[in-house]
């Protein structure tokens, strides 16, 4: 008896998941290859796969033993022609690929017979069916953007730290939009903390590490796994987390990212202030490896990575003269190509340096600024202290929940009224796991609180500003007074005339902060500025 092969398939996990369109097609192709006197000798699955290439791993498995020289069936049963291929040139190349090794290709709704006029009928066919493919695409495409455009969500995954909710209802069509997903935005939350302030005594954190703290404390992603380093960078990026996220931003098919003017903006709910986000932006590009080369990560040179020249705008680098005998900022743009890539911009490097840090003793540091601007810190931290005693509440009544649920399980299987069986244990093990984390939440918001604004005073503001001051003039170590200019400065840009200097805010108020607590300089971006020397200042 002549033996067969069941290809099935569907376009979307969806279809799949709904477990209708694979059992119907596998029946109805199970009757036609019993009418035509065949034994089916296996059946390919392909679930969420689109016909369009033949990227298909069962596809492909399929093709590979049907050509193979002990040849296990001797025809291909399908559907439809679409659901082989919906691409004319596969289609036609597959054909003909299993044609040579004596497998022919039936399709139970298109029976088109052989010979050549079978052959035409096939690539007219298959013609079509790649044309109603595209005009399909395009429609749901439309649809998708216009859902988009309306603020819906598009039935992707929520970006982690958010949840979707039925928002209206359409005809059959829910249309859904994101909300909040308490325990996935305080992890949100604390990451972004950690980078910018780091817990207790540990200093602002860097991706790595705080990696490595949730992992160690048990912390883990929505799949139950541990944090990667690439997870924790996708959320210190994601600007959903102040409210924008970009739908139709990357074209999938062909792995690019489309132009900004195809995005389309879609409100979400926030889960950070703008300020640390923005903040950590900073942050995170002048530290980016492909932006900022190790060398001058660690650089004692006081304004190496942010002094660029305001010609062209590239970095400015150290170059010596007279042997080592004098140093300068010069342009890298104008060292590395000539006077005809940039003009170029030079400055004695001593000159440079007292420019700056004097500019910061006469503005920035000035006791009258740097009060003003912690007393606005201040106000703003009682308002932040709200809305972490509303999130504490919440979470400790979820805490105060789990635990019930716990202790009556724990009673139920004292007394013999529920069996312990591995379903009951793998529930109990997540309920545990909650609790935890509900615990580690607490412990994290609590922290928060507690960040020292009541030591915050005039006294203090007035010692971290003659603190900075001193750091800045130190020439025993440059590291550190590096440290400090990299924390409050983002940017000095040199032209011939003038030299204008940049810096967030919310550094400088960070640094206030940690003084408070610490009485103590601690810059936020420093690497080993401790290094080999005594741990007191």
């Amino acid at each position: 008896m002549k033996k067969a092969a069941i290809y099935l398939r569907v376009s979307t996990k969806k279809q799949a998941a709904g477990d209708l369109s694979l059992p119907d097609q596998k029946r109805q192709c199970e009757a036609y290859a019993s009418d035509k006197g065949y034994e089916v000798s296996e059946v390919f699955r392909e679930e969420g796969k689109s016909a369009r290439t033949d990227n298909r791993p069962e596809f492909q498995r399929m093709i590979n033993l049907a050509c193979a020289p002990h040849r296990p069936f001797d025809a291909i049963v399908v559907h439809s022609q679409s659901r082989f291929a919906r691409n004319t040139k596969d289609l036609l190349n597959y054909t003909e690929k299993l044609e040579r090794n004596g497998v022919v290709l039936l399709s139970i709704t298109q029976d088109l017979g052989e010979g050549e006029t079978a052959d035409v009928l096939r690539t007219v066919v298959g013609a079509l069916d790649e044309y109603q493919s595209k005009e399909t695409a395009k429609h749901v495409t439309r649809s998708m953007i216009e859902n988009a455009n309306q603020g819906y969500w598009n039935g992707a995954k929520p970006p982690y730290g958010y949840k979707t909710y039925a928002a209206e209802t359409r005809g059959a069509r829910i249309k859904k939009k994101l909300e909040i997903d308490e325990h996935e935005a305080e992890i949100v939350r604390m990451i972004f903390h950690l980078y910018v302030f780091g817990i207790a005594d540990s200093g602002p954190m860097g991706v790595k590490k705080i990696t490595t703290h949730l992992n160690e404390h048990g912390y883990r992603n929505r799949q139950r796994n541990p944090f990667r380093l690439q997870y924790v960078s996708e959320v210190l990026r994601n600007t959903a987390y102040i409210g924008e996220h970009f739908y139709n931003r990357r074209d999938s098919r062909r792995g690019v990212n489309r132009p900004k003017s195809e995005w389309i903006l879609v409100r979400t709910p926030c889960i950070v202030d703008d300020a640390i986000f923005y903040s950590v932006q900073e942050k995170l590009d002048r530290q980016h490896p492909l932006k900022t080369a190790p060398r001058l990560v660690k650089s004692d040179i006081l304004l190496t990575s942010v002094a660029k020249c305001g010609a062209c705008g590239a970095a400015m680098r150290k170059q010596s003269g007279k042997h080592g005998q004098y140093h300068y900022y010069r342009c890298s743009k104008k060292c590395d190509s000539g006077k005809t890539a940039c003009k170029g911009v030079s400055i004695p490097m001593a000159e440079l340096d007292d420019i700056v840090v004097t500019a910061l003793e006469d503005t920035v540091l000035k006791p009258k600024r740097l009060r003003k601007m912690t007393e606005a810190l201040v106000a703003r931290a009682s308002e932040k202290n709200e809305a972490l005693s509303a999130r504490r509440k919440k979470l400790d009544g979820e805490k105060r929940k789990t635990i019930k649920s716990l202790n009556g399980l724990y009673e139920c299987i004292a007394q013999g009224t529920v069996e312990l069986d591995a379903t009951l244990q793998q529930h109990l093990k997540c309920l545990q796991a909650h609790a935890e984390t509900l615990k580690r939440q607490l412990a994290h918001i609590d922290e928060e609180r507690s960040l020292p604004m009541d030591r915050i005073n005039d006294q203090k503001v007035d010692a971290f500003g003659l603190a900075v001051k001193t750091a800045l003039r130190n020439s025993d170590n440059r590291a550190f007074a590096r440290a400090y200019v990299e924390t409050i400065i983002s940017e000095v840009v040199v032209t011939d005339n003038e030299v204008r200097i940049k810096g967030p805010n919310a550094a400088l108020m960070q640094q206030t902060t940690a003084f408070a607590a610490r009485g103590e300089l601690v810059p936020s971006f420093a690497q080993e500025w401790r290094a080999r020397k005594d741990s007191n200042l």
